[in-house]
Protein backbone atom coordinates (compact mmCIF):
# COMPACT_ATOMS: atom_id res chain seq x y z
CA UNK A 1 0.00 0.00 0.00
CA UNK A 2 1.20 3.59 -1.29
CA UNK A 3 2.05 6.16 1.51
CA UNK A 4 1.66 9.71 1.19
CA UNK A 5 4.10 11.60 3.14
CA UNK A 6 4.48 15.59 3.77
CA UNK A 7 6.43 18.02 5.79
CA UNK A 8 5.23 21.36 5.70
CA UNK A 9 6.53 23.73 7.95
CA UNK A 10 5.11 27.56 8.11
CA UNK A 11 6.67 30.60 9.53
CA UNK A 12 3.23 32.52 10.65
CA UNK A 13 3.72 36.53 11.34
CA UNK A 14 0.86 38.53 12.91
CA UNK A 15 0.76 41.69 15.13
CA UNK A 16 -1.48 43.47 16.90
CA UNK A 17 -4.22 46.01 15.51
CA UNK A 18 -2.53 48.60 14.82
CA UNK A 19 0.88 47.37 16.10
CA UNK A 20 -0.31 48.40 19.41
CA UNK A 21 2.37 47.56 22.34
CA UNK A 22 0.07 44.87 23.63
CA UNK A 23 1.80 41.90 24.57
CA UNK A 24 3.32 43.13 27.57
CA UNK A 25 6.17 40.75 29.30
CA UNK A 26 3.73 39.68 31.87
CA UNK A 27 1.12 37.87 29.94
CA UNK A 28 3.70 37.07 27.04
CA UNK A 29 4.34 33.56 27.80
CA UNK A 30 0.83 32.59 29.03
CA UNK A 31 0.08 33.94 25.21
CA UNK A 32 2.61 31.64 23.91
CA UNK A 33 1.68 28.38 25.75
CA UNK A 34 -2.11 28.97 24.44
CA UNK A 35 -0.46 29.66 20.72
CA UNK A 36 0.58 26.11 21.12
CA UNK A 37 -1.97 24.64 22.84
CA UNK A 38 -4.13 25.88 19.57
CA UNK A 39 -1.32 24.51 17.46
CA UNK A 40 -1.29 21.27 19.13
CA UNK A 41 -5.61 21.02 18.79
CA UNK A 42 -5.27 21.37 15.01
CA UNK A 43 -2.57 18.88 15.05
CA UNK A 44 -0.40 21.23 13.90
CA UNK A 45 2.41 21.00 16.36
CA UNK A 46 4.71 24.57 17.31
CA UNK A 47 8.10 24.05 17.14
CA UNK A 48 8.92 27.51 18.38
CA UNK A 49 7.03 30.74 19.34
CA UNK A 50 8.57 34.32 20.00
CA UNK A 51 7.80 37.84 19.15
CA UNK A 52 7.96 40.89 20.34
CA UNK A 53 5.21 43.56 22.22
CA UNK A 54 3.39 44.01 18.97
CA UNK A 55 3.69 40.70 16.77
CA UNK A 56 3.84 37.42 17.08
CA UNK A 57 6.30 34.97 15.57
CA UNK A 58 5.23 31.00 14.95
CA UNK A 59 7.09 28.13 13.57
CA UNK A 60 4.81 24.70 13.22
CA UNK A 61 4.33 22.09 10.76
CA UNK A 62 0.67 21.96 9.50
CA UNK A 63 -1.18 19.26 9.41
CA UNK A 64 -2.14 17.11 6.46
CA UNK A 65 -5.82 17.97 7.34
CA UNK A 66 -5.80 21.36 7.84
CA UNK A 67 -5.42 24.28 5.48
CA UNK A 68 -3.38 27.25 6.18
CA UNK A 69 -5.96 29.61 6.29
CA UNK A 70 -7.95 27.44 8.87
CA UNK A 71 -5.21 27.74 10.70
CA UNK A 72 -3.98 31.30 10.59
CA UNK A 73 -8.16 31.94 11.40
CA UNK A 74 -8.12 29.80 14.40
CA UNK A 75 -4.69 31.31 15.56
CA UNK A 76 -5.87 34.69 15.50
CA UNK A 77 -9.34 34.66 16.62
CA UNK A 78 -8.90 32.49 19.38
CA UNK A 79 -6.09 34.23 20.97
CA UNK A 80 -7.95 37.83 20.54
CA UNK A 81 -10.42 36.22 22.23
CA UNK A 82 -8.11 35.04 25.00
CA UNK A 83 -6.38 37.89 25.05
CA UNK A 84 -8.99 40.21 25.77
CA UNK A 85 -10.20 38.07 28.82
CA UNK A 86 -7.03 39.58 30.62
CA UNK A 87 -8.29 43.24 31.05
CA UNK A 88 -9.26 46.08 29.42
CA UNK A 89 -5.53 47.24 28.74
CA UNK A 90 -5.63 44.35 26.34
CA UNK A 91 -8.31 45.72 24.00
CA UNK A 92 -6.89 47.99 21.61
CA UNK A 93 -8.60 51.62 21.71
Amino acid sequence: MAQSLSNVLLHLVFSTKQRQALIETDIETELHAYLVTICKTLNCPAHKIGGTDDHVHIACSLSRTVAISTLVQELKQDSSKWIKTRGRRYVPR
